[in-house]
């Protein structure tokens, strides 16, 4: 057993040492199978002649093989479909790792590919009508804090614009920093009158842009309380 592994470990620091550089490549998610990433072989140096007699191969990690390379032309193309959101989930970059490898002699090339986010998900709220309880004796001004949409894209992909529905008595403060909305609140404009109208109801929708405007909405119920805040 531990002969074994020490051939393993052997091997390993062989591959290791014999690498010959690295090359980064970027791809959007979602395209379409047999998109082209990149003439892997001409950006490495390599003779493209030589590519089948020295059994130039893609090596990952994963089970999935997202890439492959013809090995006529050299191109280094997309072979299945993918998912930026199943892959890194709510990270700010995304990266696949790849080994280039060519025999006779042996040498290992490292290649990175950099996932970019495309705007393949509306924005969702986790319930479709919240009750929110609000006194009347509430001043304007007054804020109050509403659950904000969850968006598995990221970055300028991610939701962009919260709207509320023209109503009589409240607005809606949003707070941002950078490309990411931070918080939601909905802001007291006007005096509240309980015996005029005990429930408000209030559409909250959160859209993003790019590419295409997608939104989705969360009914908020404000019901009226006559106690007062300080009780």
């Amino acid at each position: 057993m531990y002969y074994r592994m020490e051939i393993w470990l052997l091997i390993l620091l062989c591959l290791w040492d014999s690498s010959s550089g690295q090359i980064v490549y970027s791809v959007s998610e979602e395209v379409n199978k047999g998109t082209v990433v990149g003439n892997i072989a001409k950006d490495l140096g390599l003779n493209i002649n030589e590519l089948e007699s020295r059994t130039f191969q893609i090596v990952s990690g994963s089970s999935r093989k997202y890439f492959e390379v013809n090995l006529k032309s050299g191109v280094l193309f997309v072979n299945e479909r993918i998912d930026r959101e199943e892959l890194c989930p709510s990270a700010q970059k995304c990266t696949l790792f790849l080994e280039a490898i060519i025999h006779n002699p042996l040498n290992l090339y490292r290649v990175e590919i950099n996932v970019l986010d495309v705007n393949d998900n509306a924005p969702f709220f986790s319930r479709n009508k919240i009750e929110l309880n609000v006194s009347e004796f509430a001043n304007p001004g007054d804020k109050f804090s509403i659950l904000t949409a969850e968006d598995p894209d990221m970055g300028s992909n991610s939701v962009k614009a919260y709207k509320l529905n023209q109503n009589e008595h409240f607005g809606l403060d949003v707070q941002s920093e950078g490309e990411q909305i931070q918080s939601a609140q909905l802001v007291l404009q006007k005096a509240l009158d309980r015996e005029k109208q005990a429930v408000i109801p209030l559409v909250v929708t959160a859209g993003t842009f790019l590419p295409k405007y997608i939104c989705s909405s969360v009914v908020f119920l404000c019901e009226l309380s006559a106690m007062s805040r300080f009780n």
